[in-house]
């Protein structure tokens, strides 16, 4: 009875270890239980700190205009008056009035 409450004493301190180095507590846990407090532990010691890749940066993106949403290409053509693209069912440029 006095070696199973040292077992899971010692599975507790191993789990607990294990989620102070960023890993699954609860697995190393578990994973004591059925192995060996002392095997687990010295395996979670010889992998050291879980730290999290450094190639990710936090990036903070800013819209300026709202986008529009479209269901397809935008098909437009160049006004012959002041060169800007109008859409092609237009009759009326929007900038120079310009009738097609």
């Amino acid at each position: 009875m006095t070696f199973l409450i040292f077992w899971l004493g010692f599975s507790l301190i191993v789990g607990v270890a294990a989620s102070k180095r960023n890993r699954s507590g609860a697995g190393w846990f578990f994973l004591s239980l059925i192995f060996s407090p002392l095997l687990a532990g010295l395996f979670m010691l010889a992998l050291g700190e879980n730290k999290p890749s450094g190639r990710y940066e936090a990036v903070q993106v800013v819209e300026v205009e709202p986008r529009s949403k479209t269901f397809g290409p935008i098909l437009e053509k160049k006004c012959p008056d002041c060169a800007e693209m109008v859409k092609a069912d237009a009759r009326i440029c929007r900038f120079c009035r310009h009738e097609f």
